[in-house]
């Protein structure tokens, strides 16, 4: 079974050691993309990071038929300039 891992707090981002070795970086209020439940289960740093209301672990459950899978909608910067021409500024 698949589980997201959701960042509580608001002023700073937050690294979350995983049962694999690796660690889950969330900036401030960011849901983690899908990861096995083996990762947090029976993890003793995930469990004092969720005790202290740092973090809350959700299950992934898939959709029901008939419902909408709402994803995160991602702004990779690639559509627009990062930066635009102001105006009566020199070329």
């Amino acid at each position: 079974m698949a589980v997201r891992v959701r960042s509580l707090l608001t002023s700073r981002p937050i690294v979350v050691p995983l049962g694999s070795g690796s660690t889950l970086r969330l900036s401030p209020g960011q849901t983690s993309d899908e990861i096995p439940d083996v990762e947090v289960q029976n993890n003793p740093k995930v469990e004092k990071l969720k005790d202290q209301g740092v973090i809350v672990v959700e299950s992934a459950a898939k959709p029901k038929p008939g419902q909408k899978e709402v994803a995160a909608a991602r702004d990779d910067g690639g559509s627009r300039p990062r930066s635009r021409r102001r105006s009566g500024s020199p070329d």
